[in-house]
């Protein structure tokens, strides 16, 4: 079974609209160049579907389907599979028969191929079989020729480094929990047969290891989707975050350290769900004349989880170097190694114009797309850039070297966020009257510290209410900007109110 459902494809959200095409009917030579063209996955996206018994309308699907003779169905998988073996290298993509509105169809995934370039004659009837090296750079499918032709071969001398074999893993490093949990997230076809499936056969199915005469081999992608320690076997797979609590950053041995580790999906959101239970705030302004009130956030979620994931998209897992989180009392900063190629210009970058040629990771790309982690097809900058917009947050910051050895992301709090003593947070142009739930929680904090500067922090607690995570982060606030401060150690020690609390 292809591990992606006909219904998901259909619906356009996962796979790009170039990267499928459908046919009405049989059409051997235009299928099998198609397949080839896939095969060749020229653009490292991971080839492409081809569904027969749909009509195709400026590149979409037209339904309800026509459908497939159910008297030919037989015939046309027999010629299908005779056909491909004019393919060269030989190359038989994955082939199931769908019931799609009462409509049978044939439902082909041609993934990337490995032992390419791969050419098919452009006519299978002709007595000659003139061959070409087909390719789909765009929507449109061509021959190969020239610098393409030259780019094609030298693709397949260097296959993308997610995607190769892992000689030093084997079937045990991988955890079933994790894949069944992807299956059912992704809401795959093979979620079905979960009880009925072999590791091995979720795993092949799943195009993320090979069965061989001496067993099965796994592919890096395999143990940064589905490893409980990817890291031991890609040493930086994984991701570290650091926050410094004072103003003197790097110099100062006042921070914290936190190591996220599991399949890459799993560090993604633990490090967000960190960041979201530790950082970000909302902000609720109320005016007198209006009932609508003004909502913001520091740090908006959906532009810091964008960003995130494409850094753990788009590392190269060659490197020793995780995916870095540095929290600034200014700033987050993420960092990822290396930078973007460097026939991306910097400036469209910054526009949300920048489009990648070839994917770096093209099976991560595949897969947190599936999961609905990943944007498609370079739409990821863009959405950050609305996020902030909307958000009223300044733009984002790109920071990389000529040679394009890292790229930092920085992005910067709401104006309104910027404090000058921890307490008042200096909302201007008459809307100083908002409604600061950190400030009014910090404001607990101090009367409760004045009345009491023995208090600590789980009888803080006890009288405010607020949770122990938000009283500490609050407190961490008030220390770092002069507010209060400990006097002693955290078990015989007191607190002095040094502030302002007006």
């Amino acid at each position: 079974m292809i591990p992606l459902k006909l219904e998901t494809l259909l619906a356009g959200r996962v796979v790009e609209h170039d990267r499928v095409e459908y046919k009405s009917g049989w059409n051997p030579s235009e299928t099998i160049t198609t397949i080839c063209a896939y095969a060749n996955d020229f653009n490292n996206t991971n080839g492409g579907y081809i569904v027969i018994g749909i009509e195709e309308k400026y590149g979409r699907p037209v339904l309800p389907p026509t459908g497939i003779n159910d008297n030919s169905i037989d015939k046309i998988q027999q010629e299908l599979f005779q056909y491909c073996n004019l393919i060269l290298p030989r190359y038989i993509p994955q082939i199931e028969i769908v019931q799609y509105q009462g409509n049978p169809l044939l439902y082909l995934w041609c993934s990337a191929g490995d032992d390419g370039p791969y050419s098919a004659p452009e006519d299978i009837f002709s007595k000659n079989k003139h061959r070409e090296y087909w390719i789909k750079p765009s929507s449109v499918k061509t021959t190969a020729k020239g610098s393409e032709l030259s780019e094609l071969f030298e693709k397949f001398n260097t296959v993308p480094f997610d995607d190769r074999v892992s000689r030093q893993a084997k079937i045990t490093d991988i955890r079933r929990g994790f894949v069944e949990d992807f299956l059912v997230e992704s809401n795959s076809s093979l979620t079905a047969e979960i009880n009925n499936k072999s590791m091995e056969e979720l795993l092949t199915a799943l195009e993320v290891a090979n069965i061989t005469d001496a067993g099965i081999d796994i592919r890096n992608i395999g143990l940064l989707m589905f490893s409980e320690h990817p890291q031991k076997f890609l040493p930086g797979a994984q991701i570290e975050l650091i926050r410094f609590n004072s103003r003197d950053a790097e110099g100062s041995d006042d921070f914290t350290e936190k190591t996220f580790t599991g399949p890459i999906q799993k560090q993604v959101r633990d490090a967000l769900s960190y960041v979201n239970a530790t950082l970000i705030e909302e902000k609720v302004v109320k005016y007198p004349d209006r009932a609508e009130a003004d909502r913001f956030y520091n740090y908006p979620y959906s532009a810091l989880e964008e960003i995130l994931v494409n850094a753990a998209f788009h590392k190269s897992y060659r490197i020793q170097e995780p995916v870095e989180i540095r929290i600034y009392l200014d700033c987050i900063k993420i960092i990822n190694y290396p930078g973007p190629e460097k026939l991306i210009n910097i400036d469209d970058l910054k526009a949300g114009r920048a489009i990648a040629r070839r994917y770096r990771n093209r099976r991560i790309g595949e897969f947190l797309k599936e999961i609905d982690l990943s944007e498609k097809k370079s739409t990821g900058i863009t959405k950050v850039l609305q996020t902030l917009k909307t958000n009223g947050s300044p733009l984002p910051e790109f920071e990389t070297d000529n040679e394009r050895n890292y790229l930092i992301v920085t992005i910067r709090p709401h104006e309104a966020f910027k404090r000058d003593d921890g307490i008042n947070d200096g909302i201007n142009d008459g809307i100083n009257d908002g409604i600061n739930d950190a400030a009014k929680r910090q404001k607990q904090i101090i009367n409760a510290i004045i009345e009491n500067p023995n208090i600590t922090t789980k009888q803080l607690v006890e009288l405010t209410g607020i949770a122990i995570a938000t009283i500490e982060r609050d407190i961490r606030i008030l220390k770092n900007n002069g507010v209060i401060k400990r006097i002693g150690s955290k078990k015989s020690g007191y607190w002095e109110f040094k502030g302002n609390s007006e």
